[in-house]
């Protein structure tokens, strides 16, 4: 009973709650905001079911508003989470879309990111053929750096095409740096000490530069164009001389000392004895005079019949040279007596300069020629190259090159012997002057194209083995590589240590030798000879056996690697294969020119023959052919195959180098060469290839990128051979000027193609370029930070 009265007051208590709140809804017009909510509404709604009739028709009818506003409210709360998900799902859509959108904007963007890289590569090549250096390895970081920011995004084929051409650009550039002014610049000096760049310019002025290319002073009391500078040797004090028919001496810092005159026309020369206490000067009105350091005039030289272009003192400081317009270079006594003259040429003499030896002369001409002298006079050389006019010649300080300034926009570089050596190329206008650097290593040049350039020497001076007295038509490295074995047209084989000794002569066994191979152990050799007949002997020259049967000369022979066959080629368009014994084997025809080379696998299983039919044939060993190699242009002279034999090179006549697949696809050519390519072959370690041509030049090409290592010029007339050490760190040429040249590769063997790696050696030799160059953007002096 106690609980029905309790459950009885609760809904009686709820029905008066209920009847409240409805008299309120209707007093406020009904207005929804009155309407019973959440938990209230639920107990309104249980009354409403089970007590209908207790409930009057007011209470009735607000509950049942009530219920409609719950179902209202939850339809509305459907409707609003129904547009959720319709927005969620437009903007899911919509996200996709975008993200689609972005991800094609990306690939674009990566497209062209792509273009602008091989853009900057192929730029950066045509620059390196135009010889524009600095552009050429600043356009290639440029490349560089784009790489870097999107690696590994990067196409494996544009990574190797940018890291590829950066190599060619940091190994082939040797200009580091470039002074730029806004006239002519006439003449350039180093100081003694390396530190100063002095220039001469032809709007009156002479600039200071540090080594580094900082900008020092402008000197500006010349009221003529300066035709030459020179340091005295403690370097303290600078001379210079001009059109103004003045020398001016300034100290190191550029203040003027003293003005000399005394000429009545333009000075052109000036330079400092070697105790610096006297000075030397010619001049347009055909007199050299000599002067005391401190300005007084001490002598004046005449015997010319034009101007004195050039002065020089000897190393010693008791001669000096004289070079004219009068075509003769003179010798003078300090008392002014007239020791020699050297009838140098019908032209105008530009320069005259001594060796630091003192034991030679050299002299440059507007006949495009360098000559040597001895220092009684006698001619020893010259040199031709040069296709304008040579405005000076110097001597490194060490005095083992020479380098030439003309007319031609080139500076060339020469042994001491004469030999070219390298060609600086960069210069948009003639090349006015040059200085080597004290410890021989820079060189400065000032060209009417307004600039000085500033270039690294990095040669390599072979080591020279004279000896023979006719070509040298073949050379290889004997066994362990402590021997070079070397055949001449003069009917002998030398052998030779690697510091160029001759350890023996070994007379020919017969006349006139067109080819010569060697079996793998050395123990056997074959000699083709001008007769068409090749004799098989034993090392030490017994005769083993006569092979006849061609019918023109043997052009070229090679055992196979186990030495039981001998392959031999003719002009008479066949090669014969014979036993080691003596036997003719095989005669294979298929030829339409002289065969030109011949060389067997390093299987053995194969030979390749080149000819003058301007093709490479592939044959078994059993002399069926397998392949022909048509490609190049013009005879084909040499090929040799790879050590894993699976690539051959040809050279040809064509002026290329090919490297091919046993199928016979074109792999790589290799372009450069201005002249007929007469042999070729690969480094052990298979990663380069050396061709030697009669343009005087070898060039070292790298197997995997095809692009060129090396150029060595140093040979005096067409290279007829060349022969890598065992450990491909060395190589050896042979050549018509009668000389075996040395050279060393170990510089090479460090070249790489990490990119990262090569950033950072093109940013050691931008470095002086970046910091002083005014032309350069804000962005590219930035680009090695």
């Amino acid at each position: 009973m106690r609980w029905w009265l309790e459950e009885n007051r609760a809904r009686l208590r709820s029905h008066r709650q209920i009847e409240q709140a409805a008299a309120l809804w209707k007093h406020n017009d009904e207005q929804p905001d009155f309407l019973l909510p959440g938990v209230r509404l639920a107990a309104a709604e249980e009354i409403y079911v089970n007590y209908t009739d207790e409930l009057s028709f007011d209470v009735q009818r607000f509950i049942a508003a009530c219920l409609i506003e719950r179902q209202r409210q939850q339809q509305k709360e459907k409707n609003r989470l129904r547009q959720a998900q319709r927005t969620v799902a437009i903007i899911s859509i919509l996200g996709l879309t975008a993200f689609g959108l972005a991800v094609l904007a990306y690939q674009q963007t990566q497209k062209a990111q792509f273009r602008e890289i091989q853009a900057l590569n192929s730029l950066s090549e045509n620059f390196l053929l135009s010889h524009q250096q600095l552009e050429a390895l600043l356009t290639s970081v440029k490349a560089g750096r784009e790489v870097q920011k999107i690696t590994p995004g990067v196409p494996v084929n544009i990574q190797t095409q940018t890291a590829t051409i950066l190599q060619q650009a940091v190994y082939g550039t040797q200009e580091r740096n470039r002074l730029i002014h806004n006239s002519w610049v006439s003449s350039v000096n180093f100081s003694p000490d390396g530190q100063i760049l002095a220039a001469a310019n032809a709007d009156n002025t002479i600039q200071l530069w540090s080594r580094d290319g900082k900008f020092l002073a402008t000197l500006t009391e010349h009221n003529d164009g300066v035709n030459s500078v020179s340091f005295s040797p403690d370097g303290q004090m600078l001379a210079s001389a001009s059109s103004d028919k003045t020398i001016k001496l300034w100290n190191r810092d550029g203040k003027l000392l003293k003005t000399l005159t005394g000429p009545i026309h333009g000075v052109n020369s000036v330079r400092f004895s070697p105790d610096g206490q006297m000075l030397v000067t010619g001049s347009d009105d055909n007199n050299a005079r000599l002067w005391s350091r401190d300005g007084k005039l001490l002598k004046i030289f005449i015997g010319h019949s034009r101007s004195v272009n050039s002065v020089s003192f000897s190393p010693e400081g008791d001669t000096i040279a004289s070079a004219s317009d009068d075509g003769t270079i003179k010798l003078w006594s300090l008392d002014g007596q007239l020791l020699t003259t050297l009838p140098a040429n019908t032209r105008e003499v530009l320069d005259v300069t001594f060796s630091p030896d003192g034991q030679t002369i050299a002299s440059a001409s507007a006949d495009n020629t360098i000559k040597l002298w001895s220092r009684d006079g006698t001619l020893l050389k010259t040199l031709a190259g040069h296709s304008a006019g040579v405005w000076q010649v110097r001597f490194s300080p060490d005095g083992k090159i020479m380098a030439s300034a003309s007319a031609d926009k080139t500076i060339k570089l020469w042994t001491r012997a004469g030999n070219l050596l390298g060609i600086l190329q960069g210069h948009s206008h003639e090349v006015n002057s040059l200085s080597f650097s004290p410890d021989s290593q820079e060189i400065a040049s000032a060209s009417d194209d307004n600039t000085i350039r500033l270039w690294k020497l990095e040669q390599t001076l072979p080591k020279t083995f004279y000896g023979h007295t006719a070509s040298v038509n073949d050379v290889s490295f004997v066994a362990d590589g402590n021997t070079i074995a070397s055949l001449s047209a003069d009917n002998t084989m030398k052998l030779w240590n690697l510091h160029g000794q001759l350890l023996k002569t070994l007379p020919s066994p017969i006349d006139n030798v067109t080819s010569i191979s060697f079996t793998a152990d050395g123990n056997t050799v074959a000699l083709a000879s001008a007769d068409q007949t090749i004799q098989i002997r034993k090392r030490e020259g017994t005769l083993l056996h006569i092979l006849q049967g061609h019918k023109h000369w043997v052009t070229s022979m090679s055992f196979s690697p186990d030495g039981q066959i001998l392959a031999s080629a003719s002009a008479d368009k066949t090669i014969k294969l014979w036993s080691r014994d003596g036997r003719l084997l095989k005669t294979l025809s298929g030829h339409n020119g002289w065969v030109t080379d011949i060389k067997f696998s390093p299987d053995g299983k194969t030979i390749a023959s080149a000819s003058a039919d301007k093709t490479i044939k592939l044959w078994s060993r059993n002399g069926r052919l397998l392949k022909t190699f048509p490609g190049h242009s013009a005879s084909v002279w040499s090929i040799n195959f790879a050590p894993d034999g699976k690539t051959i090179a040809s050279a040809s006549q064509d002026r290329t180098v090919k490297l091919w697949g046993l199928d016979g696809s074109l792999l790589q050519n290799f372009q450069g060469h201005s002249d007929l390519v007469a042999n070729v072959t690969f480094s052990p370690n298979g990663q380069m290839i050396a061709s030697a041509s009669d343009d005087n030049s070898i060039k070292l090409w790298s197997v995997a990128s095809g692009i060129l290592l090396k150029t060595f010029p140093g040979h005096n007339g067409g290279v007829k051979s060349v022969s890598f050490s065992p450990d491909s760190k060395m190589l050896v040429s042979g050549g018509q000027d009668t000389t075996i040249k040395l050279w060393n590769l170990e510089e090479i063997e460090l070249q790489t193609l990490d990119l990262n790696q090569l950033l950072n050696h093109a940013c050691d030799r931008l470095h002086n370029y970046l910091q002083t160059n005014p032309n350069l953007t804000t962005e590219e002096s930035q680009l090695c930070l």
